[in-house]
């Protein structure tokens, strides 16, 4: 097995979802590449007393000033458990934030935002100050348009912010921005010497509903390993068939592994690699483990079956649960794909999963003897797609023109 590209870092893991999600929330910045409308100035409040000049700045931009896709787009559509701090107002899943310090008690804050470009929508948020000489963080309501999944290289745009104070403008404030690949997905990242594991992201290149799904399941039925898919209507014997039904068809596509993975852009202290789409990996019969994991993902979910990335220190496979219940589970080296039969990529797997399980016990068994931490040996992290799906984690359009080329068997 070549080695992988997939880097996870020894990071403290997203053990709590939601609430790690929830700091993640106020890091990112929206930007993008042509210019838009200025927002008109909203009526001043008369019942309020003047505030005159206020200090205050852009909040973080982005994640060490760039602007990723991947993780934007679905930090805006996650469902979470929000319980922010009493300095931060606006959106809840706020994207791009700027930081007021309140010139007196209640006074009224709007904050406008707009792009150099047309992939970010302007916005706006309204915001109460409750204490005077205190630092809000206050988040505008941003929308983006559907282009920006088609961002294929760094492009360098602007976002400026307007702050009026009981009606009193109180000027703009610029920044410059990266907007990276949609491609690349960031897995881990470092601010205010915290650390983050956002492999969960990866779920967002699982694309289920892609229409090139439907012509592999076609395929799979041609290797006469099964008759339908049916997901848990039959037994575990039943469901076996159906993975390596589809495994099957993969291998006659003859995708081999490569381990291309430099993404567009990579500040430091951030984990990001370059995920190839469905269409990507297909045209060009390549995919690392990653790829190869979201692939054989997309439609073992479809079929109904209960689907997992398993990411290890350095790598990714696929799980698939053999019963509803998930009390049996298959592990599949994907990397595999171009040389081995499904036996051996499902030996390979489970090997892989029970050595990372046993090193992630010894590794507690050695933390709670010495009362040190030891982040080296970790148990896999399974990232569940139902849950991800339910957690508003979603695929990323791919709206790549060359998935028609492999509309047909080969």
């Amino acid at each position: 097995m070549p080695p992988c590209p997939y880097r996870r870092t020894a990071l403290r893991p997203w053990t709590r979802f939601a609430a790690n999600a929830i700091a993640l929330c106020g890091l990112l910045v929206l930007a993008a590449s042509l210019a838009v409308p200025t927002l008109a100035a909203p009526p001043a409040n008369e019942a309020a007393k003047p505030s005159g000049t206020a200090a205050w700045s852009f909040d973080k931009v982005g994640l060490k000033g760039v602007l990723y896709p991947s993780l934007m787009l679905n930090i805006a559509k996650m469902k979470l458990d929000m319980q922010h701090n009493d300095d931060e107002l606006g959106d809840r899943n706020g994207l791009f934030g700027v930081k007021v310090t309140a010139p007196r008690a209640g006074a009224k804050a709007v904050v406008e935002m707009r792009a150099s470009s047309p992939l970010v929508n302007p916005g706006r948020a309204e915001a109460t100050l409750s204490r005077s000489g205190k630092a809000y963080h206050i988040y505008p309501f941003l929308t983006f348009a559907d282009p920006i999944t088609l961002v294929k290289q760094p492009v360098r745009m602007t976002m400026t912010a307007t702050l009026w104070l009981d009606g009193v403008p109180q000027g703009e404030r610029s920044a410059q921005v990266t907007i990276a690949s949609a491609n690349d997905c960031v897995h881990s990242f470092e601010d205010d010497d915290e650390y983050y594991d956002t492999d969960w992201l990866y779920a967002a290149y699982v694309n289920e509903n892609h229409p090139v799904v439907q012509q592999i399941l076609r395929e799979a039925l041609a290797t006469g390993e099964v008759a339908s898919f049916s997901g848990y209507q039959t037994d575990a014997v039943g469901v076996r068939k159906q993975v390596k039904a589809v495994w099957q068809a993969l291998r006659r596509r003859g995708i081999r592994y490569s381990s291309i993975k430099t993404p567009s852009v990579k500040p430091k202290d951030v984990g990001v690699q370059h995920v190839r789409f469905i269409s990507e990996a297909l045209a060009g019969g390549q995919a690392n483990c990653v790829e190869g994991s979201c692939l054989l993902a997309s439609i073992f979910y479809k079929i109904g079956l209960e689907t997992a990335l398993v990411s290890l220190p350095e790598h990714m496979l696929v799980g698939v649960a053999l019963d509803p219940g998930g009390r049996r589970q298959l592990y599949l080296e994907t990397t595999m794909l171009d040389d081995s039969t499904f036996e051996e990529a499902l030996e390979s797997g489970e090997e892989q999963v029970a050595e990372a399980n046993e090193k992630a016990r010894k590794a507690a068994a050695r933390k709670k003897a010495s009362k040190e931490d030891d982040d080296e040996d970790e148990a896999p992290n399974i990232i569940s797609i139902r849950e991800m799906r339910k957690a508003g984690v979603l695929a990323i359009p791919d709206r790549d023109a060359s998935r028609q080329q492999f509309f047909q068997v080969k």
